[in-house]
């Protein structure tokens, strides 16, 4: 007669069929699917185990992350292509929770400043529609920006921020493929997917590092908050693009040049398009 320890074994190993996929198999998961073995009814033990679980995994790889992200530009895009990625947030998770931060904190601002100026010439070279003329495009949105000059200086600070809010998320789903495209230009024997990485690392650091705009400094901090952040993010990018792509400093400093000239007119265009589509 086998033993208790015995018993046990013919226990583990008796095999099983996979409710999920039906694959037989003896282990605690199943081979084909992953899904555990002994799966029963839901309970709100187990609700609560699985949530304790993701939240202690959530913050085990947040504050590495993070300090990865910040201390060592281009350093988490780096790891990731060498294949150290479970000790990390996913790219997609940290982007979407640190844009997610952005915009709450944004939520928090009585209002914002966005500077227009020469940045509307950009929309009069878009392609006709519609029937449009590019004429009557831009007689549009000389009115459209005419209107809105018109209100008073707070009810447009509430009205830019209502308007980022409300567009500019949708915009960056938009912008961020933008900018690895870019990149895929400027370093060619590289895949798009490793530049779209690079982007969402990249977006990421720029996010939480915009949060320091959205604090209300006094004059004249306010405007050496917002240089010290332009010289950051550049400084960054130039930092990452050495780490990733291992380019010389010369041809590293002139793709920065190209990448801050060209994004800067994305990143023009969609706010006088968020201007142009605002409620007032």
């Amino acid at each position: 007669m086998p033993g208790p320890l015995s018993a046990q074994q013919d226990a583990a190993t008796a095999e099983v069929r996979c409710p999920n996929c039906g694959t037989g198999y003896a282990d605690l998961y199943c081979p084909h699917c992953a899904q555990p073995a002994g799966t029963g009814m839901p309970t709100v033990r187990g609700f609560a185990a699985e949530f304790a679980d993701k939240l202690f995994a959530l913050q085990g790889r947040l504050p590495l992350t993070l300090k990865v992200l910040l201390a060592r530009p281009g350093g988490l895009t780096a790891d990731y292509l060498e294949g150290r990625r479970a000790r990390y947030l996913k790219p997609l998770n940290l982007y979407v929770a640190v844009s997610v931060m952005f915009f709450l904190m944004l939520g928090l601002v009585p209002g914002i400043r966005i500077h227009l100026g020469w940045t509307l010439e950009i929309v009069t070279l878009a392609a006709p529609q519609s029937g449009i003329t590019a004429d009557t495009g831009v007689a549009m949105i000389d009115a459209r920006v005419a209107e809105f000059g018109t209100l008073p200086d707070e009810r447009q600070q509430h009205v830019l921020r209502d308007g980022m809010l409300h567009n500019a998320p949708r915009a960056m789903f938009v912008l961020v493929p933008l900018f690895a495209a870019l990149l895929a230009a400027l370093y060619r024997q590289r895949y798009y997917g490793e530049h779209l990485l690079f982007a969402l690392h990249f977006h990421s650091f720029a996010f939480l590092i915009l949060l320091a705009g959205l604090v209300p400094w006094p004059q004249p901090l306010h405007d050496i908050v917002n240089d010290l952040i332009n010289v950051g993010l550049a400084g960054y990018l130039y930092l990452a693009l050495r780490r990733v792509y291992g380019s010389s400093r010369l041809g590293t400093a002139l793709r920065v040049a190209i990448v801050a000239a060209v994004y800067a007119f994305a990143l023009a265009a969609a706010a006088v398009g968020v201007v142009v589509g605002l409620r007032t």
